[in-house]
Parts: C-alpha cells; structure tokens; sequence
C-alpha cells in the first residue's frame, strides 16, 4: 500500500520561493554597496594617507634645508657687506648645504619659490652650487591655492623682533621662518604651520675681500 504525502510535507510554494529571491536580491545588492562604499573609503584613506606621508617627507627635508641655512657674507658696497638672503612673501633664497638629490657636494644658494603651475600653485626648490656648476631644481609641491613665507626677527642687532612678510638685506638672518601652506579646494591633504630656526647666526669662516667684493675663497 503506497504512502501518501500530506500537504503541508510539500516544498516551498511558488510564492515563497519567489519572496524568498526578492530578499536575497535585497541582501545581495545592500551586500555589494556596502562593499563598494568600504572600498571608496579605503581608498580615500589610502590616497589621504600617501597624501600626509608627503607632506612629513617634505616638512623634513625644508627643516633640515633652512636650519643650516649659512648666512654668506656678500656686499656691492665694500663698507657695508650683507648677508646673501633674501626673503619675500612667496619666495626666499640663502645658502645652505646642497640637497643630496643635486648630487653636489658643499653649499649651494638655494631659493624657494612659489610659481605658476597650471590653474594651481606649485612649490619649486632650486639649488646653485657655491663653487659653480649646474644648477638643480624640482617640484617639492603641487596642487596649492596659496603659499606664505613670513619671517621673525630684528633687522639689525639690538632691534625689536617682529614677524614681517618681507626681510631686508642686513647683517642678520631671521630667527625663525614660517612657511603656511593651502591646498587646492577638493584636496584633503593638510599643511601643519611649518617653523624653523636657523641654527647658524654668523659667518666664522669669512675673511672679507674688498676686492672681490666676497669671503676669501668665494666667487
């Protein structure tokens, strides 16, 4: 005698398997925008990240530039010499050790410019060997909106420091340089207020030539 199958011993209903696809299809596509949403975020933190890792390798290697900045004795007029710097709201220029990427060795007058670089700002180094040879230059920064360099100090020995936006030709060189930065609107990136101070406040090794117009053994 066969056995007879109850009703409710059936499988799913149609109806069932169908409310059963619509909520996987649910769960599927809630599964993959969460995992493309993650994805996006990852690489926004990815790309925030190498962006921050730049700033640090950059923010370092112009500490170490502009802490050694030499202040070379150089003059037009042999009564008066002046230190070789010179310091404006987007540029500065002084002699320091040359960069190990200039592949020089010694001191090289180097100069830190803001130029035109498209619709945004760059930030450009440029390194010239003290004792000639050529010169070296890169791109340490792109995509900027601004750049500022202002600078801390007195003018003259005994004077009131003050933060000024432009330092004049003198025998001194500023106690502190401060370079602000911002980024083109959209870029994520940040610019900590970079401050440093020169270590090196006289030039010991210069014996004045009037003739030349330089330290013995500079040209």
């Amino acid at each position: 005698m066969s056995a007879a199958f109850r009703s409710d011993d059936a499988g799913f209903t149609l109806l069932e398997l169908l409310v059963t696809l619509a909520v996987m299809a649910l769960l599927s596509a809630l599964l993959f925008t969460g995992l493309r949403f993650g994805a996006h975020a990852w690489d926004g933190s990815e790309a925030h990240g190498a962006g921050m890792d730049e700033v640090r390798l950059v923010q370092d290697f112009l500490r170490r530039e502009i802490e050694q900045a030499y202040p070379v004795y150089v003059a037009t007029d042999p009564t008066h010499p002046a230190v070789d710097f010179q310091g404006s709201e987007n540029a500065m220029v002084f002699f320091g050790p040359s960069p190990q990427a200039a592949r020089t060795h010694g001191r090289s007058r180097i100069a830190l410019a803001a130029i035109r670089d498209g619709k945004h700002i760059a930030l450009m180094i440029r390194a010239q060997p003290e004792l000639g040879g050529g010169s070296w230059s890169d791109l340490l920064l792109r995509n900027l909106a601004a750049v500022q360099f202002s600078y801390f100090g007195p003018v003259v020995r005994g004077g009131t420091p003050s933060w000024r936006d432009v330092w004049p030709s003198g025998t001194l060189i500023p106690q502190l340089v401060r370079l602000q930065i911002k980024y083109a609107k959209g870029d994520a990136r940040l610019w900590p207020d970079l401050i440093v101070a020169p270590r090196i406040e006289t030039d010991a090794s210069c014996v004045y030539d009037y003739a030349t117009l330089y330290c013995q053994g500079r040209s």
